[in-house]
């Protein structure tokens, strides 16, 4: 594998990063703006909201990659996905790396999804099976059972009112439905965090050796500056900081990045184009040019002194003229791969490098 970033073909911005970074800064001041002129509450509309909230509508999966809680949320998430996006999309072009942010993005939702559930549904459990069969015994049990320390001082408020009052049981039913469906509400997750740590894993496997700049002063190589950060998201998941943050959202980025990345190599292995480019090439394929090279002299010349088309031998001039143009046809070929990608060819770019390696 390249461990460095190429700098030939590099764009500073490409089309997909400079993309995201529009759409997130729009999204962000037209948040602030509709807020405070009262039109809509884009955080409501667009942020990811529990699965059984009032307020979930399946769009969020992706709508909430481009939400942001603050100016400092957006600003670090989109120097992130600059710094990390540009040299990934500059390696895959933009196709790829697209399918990769949002696939990482919907990801990383799925997998904070999972822990929350586990986290949630005991509690849920316990107040539909109070308002699934309302009494004064279930509420009991449920004041009793209940574990979220947000809900106890108002569960046992009410158990007394509803002991002294229980005509007031309708009226409790009510409270208590709007008061689970106030704090399923009140989970919204926002943020292009979860994406953001999917690019940060690919590019420590696109570019292992590549230094990064910890605090701008101290240089670590991208392969332990990845295990470094997924260790502490990790330990803040497990141990729990409290600080707002969806740790296992950033870990789930990771994790579906990782497999997306293992099952395009094991593809790009089986395809019979593998020769050509793949991710352990450096961007500008001279890996298979170098694989080419070796094929053709490891030959004999005399091999190629026959035309396929005519039938005829060919002179030395024709001969060599041949293989200067077909070097020509693959240095451009080579050049489109890094400019754009190897979906971006043709298919009879595609064959010429097919035919062209089984020579």
């Amino acid at each position: 594998m390249d461990d460095q970033i190429r700098m030939g073909g590099f764009r500073i911005l490409p089309p997909g990063v400079k993309n995201l970074l529009i759409v997130n800064t729009l999204l962000f001041f037209a948040t602030i703006v509709f807020q405070s002129t009262g039109l809509c509450d884009l955080d409501k509309w667009l942020g990811l909201h529990y699965f059984s909230a009032s307020l979930f509508y399946p769009w969020q999966f992706v709508t909430y990659m481009f939400m942001h809680a603050n100016f400092e949320h957006l600003f670090f998430n989109m120097f992130a996905l600059w710094m990390f996006g540009s040299a990934v999309e500059n390696h895959w072009g933009t196709k790829r790396f697209l399918v990769y942010y949002f696939i990482t993005g919907i990801g990383a939702a799925l997998c904070h999804y999972l822990v929350i559930f586990f986290q949630l549904h005991p509690m849920v459990a316990l107040f539909n099976q109070f308002l699934d069969n309302p009494s004064l015994e279930t509420y009991r049990y449920l004041v009793e059972n209940n574990k979220a320390v947000e809900f106890d001082s108002m569960l046992r408020n009410n158990l007394l009112v509803l002991q002294q009052s229980p005509q007031s049981l309708p009226e409790l039913v009510n409270v208590t439905h709007n008061a689970l469906d106030n704090y399923l509400n009140s989970i919204n997750i926002v943020g292009a965090s979860g994406a953001v740590y999917g690019l940060l894993l690919a590019f420590g496997m696109l570019f292992p050796n590549s230094y990064i700049y910890l605090y701008f002063l101290l240089p670590i190589k991208a392969k332990w500056f990845v295990v470094l950060y997924g260790g502490i998201e990790l330990a803040s998941g497990i141990f729990g900081t409290s600080d707002g943050v969806a740790h296992f959202a950033h870990l789930g980025g990771m994790l579906f990045g990782l497999l997306l990345i293992i099952l395009w190599r094991r593809a790009e292995r089986q395809h019979q184009n593998t020769y050509y480019y793949n991710f352990n090439d450096n961007g500008r394929g001279e890996g298979f040019f170098s694989r080419m090279s070796e094929r053709i002299k490891s030959r004999k010349k005399e091999k190629y002194y026959v035309s396929t088309e005519s039938g005829r031998p060919l002179s030395d001039e024709e001969y060599n003229a041949r293989k200067v143009a077909e070097k020509q046809r693959i240095d451009e070929i080579l050049d489109k791969i890094s400019a754009k990608g190897y979906d971006a060819l043709s298919k009879e770019e595609k064959d010429f490098l097919f035919h062209y390696s089984r020579k």
